[in-house]
């Protein structure tokens, strides 16, 4: 069970007992932000060692790793429901149903798999009936293919970590990630460029090196789950083959709206890099690497988000909704200061931050420099607005409501956002900068419909909470 003393706070008076939940959010996020860090040094890590390859090779992946990633994302939006469901259980102190949350999150996982996996096999196909250049659909096809082997490893991992956040076990994910980390960049120097005696694969070696790094992570949770008194308490990895389908019933219920959630982001986020393939080689270089850049800094406030759905969900289930609605607004208030940070630095040293990724002196890179230079201000912009909007839809979870702000993400991914980049880009010629001022808008608009919808939900349940005889459920 969680520490309640971490989870709600302590103190009488408002400011203290909001200095208390700042603390307290911070204190659950920052080893999950700093893991979610550390995996994106892998996506950094084989775009900076892709980049040694030239453009063409950094374009191919850039691209392929959106394609490998997204259906795998949108899987582990479904088992973001691990997460809120085991908070409530743990909230209302019912440890059974906590076990029994974890143990069908790997029912989920293994379920999830299997469209994950036929999804990626036929991406390739689809690229070349719509007429991508064929050597950039091989090299493509190449690293999705050696990259399926992970993906059963990495949902599994995805909700034996979800399960270890819920009872505040997170300082491990830290520990995961450099470790991963580690055999992502070891795999690449094997595999991407061929040494130790195997051939140089080029993208395909960052395929290898995905699978890997997923097998690393799976492998070290479960002999920790094994290890930690905590966490075997709970004996999550016996009884597996035992099926639970009323829990998995509502897994699938709170988590499939997640998972469109994700679904309209990260079509929103592929689509920019299909416009930007559109409009040029260098335009997608710029892209891949300004995504990069934006990603990194996304990782903090993507920490936060998972902390407000652990800590809103066990204040919800434990009768406490103010202490709910408070750790839901510090954890966007706690988005929010992260992001003007970053942004500024953003505007500030962009050659710097650029010069990670390729050299900007050399001659073939001065056209993919060009757009970077024009697009990164742009992203510094709409940083905010993208840390509000993912703590909002974290702490909205943490009430166990999913299918309206998967609506509202819809309105302002795929019809605000997507229409803006088309518009802006094509129809008014602003190229880059256009999609990715279409990208500021979209972020906008679902930043503030999620938290009024946050606003209103939180409010209703602590006016409700003095004659509620049962704990508030989100429509």
């Amino acid at each position: 069970m969680a520490d309640r003393t971490t989870i709600t706070g302590s103190g009488n008076e408002d400011r203290s007992k909001w200095a208390a939940e700042i603390a307290a959010s911070a204190k659950l996020a920052a080893p999950i932000a700093l893991a979610f860090l550390a995996e994106m040094g892998i996506v950094v890590a084989d775009t900076v060692m892709t980049g040694k390859l030239g453009a063409r090779s950094l374009a191919a992946e850039g691209l392929a790793g959106h394609l490998l990633f997204t259906p795998q994302l949108l899987a582990m939006g479904v088992l973001s429901s691990v997460a809120a469901l085991g908070a409530h259980a743990d909230g209302a102190e019912d440890p059974q149903m906590v076990t029994r949350v974890a143990r069908q999150g790997m029912w989920l996982a293994a379920f999830l798999a299997m469209p994950v996996i036929i999804a990626i096999v036929l991406i390739p196909f689809g690229l070349a009936a719509a007429g991508r250049e064929p050597d950039l659909v091989a090299m493509i096809r190449g690293m999705l293919y050696c990259g399926i082997p992970g993906v059963p490893a990495l949902l599994w991992y995805t909700s034996l970590r979800n399960f270890s956040t819920v009872l505040g076990r997170t300082a491990i994910v830290i520990v995961i990630s450099l470790i991963s980390l580690a055999v992502a960049i070891a795999s690449n120097w094997v595999f991407l460029y061929g040494n130790l005696g195997m051939p140089a694969l080029g993208v395909t070696g960052v395929g290898i090196s995905w699978s890997l790094a997923s097998w690393a992570q799976l492998l070290t949770m479960v002999i920790y789950i094994r290890r930690q008194p905590i966490l075997a308490r709970y004996r999550v990895l016996t009884g597996l083959f035992a099926s639970d389908w009323k829990v998995l019933k509502d897994l699938i219920h709170v988590g499939w709206p997640i998972s469109l959630s994700y679904a309209f982001e990260s079509s929103m986020f592929l689509a920019s890099s299909l416009m930007m393939a559109w409009i040029g080689p260098d335009a997608l270089g710029a892209h891949t690497v300004v995504i990069s850049i934006s990603s990194m800094s996304y990782m903090i406030p993507y920490g936060l988000s998972q902390a407000a759905t652990v800590r809103v969900g066990f204040n919800t289930g434990a009768g406490d909704p103010a202490s709910a609605r408070r750790a839901g607004f510090a954890a966007i208030g706690l988005g929010i200061a992260w992001m003007l940070m970053t942004g500024t630095l953003m505007v500030s040293v962009p050659d710097t931050l650029i010069g990670f990724y390729f050299d900007i002196t050399a001659p073939q890179n001065q056209g993919a420099l060009a757009v970077a230079l024009t697009i990164i201000p742009i992203s510094a912009l709409f940083q905010v607005v993208d840390g509000i909007q993912c703590t909002a839809i974290g702490a909205l979870r943490g009430l166990k409501d999913t299918r309206v702000p998967m609506l509202l993400c819809f309105i302002g991914y795929c019809i605000i956002g997507l229409m803006s980049s088309l518009l802006l880009a094509f129809a008014f010629g602003f190229d880059g900068p256009g999609v990715w001022f279409g990208l500021f808008i979209g972020l906008l608009v679902a930043a503030v419909l999620l938290t009024l919808r946050f606003q209103n939900l939180s409010r209703r349940l602590t006016l409700r909470a003095p004659t509620a005889a049962t704990p508030f459920r989100a429509a």
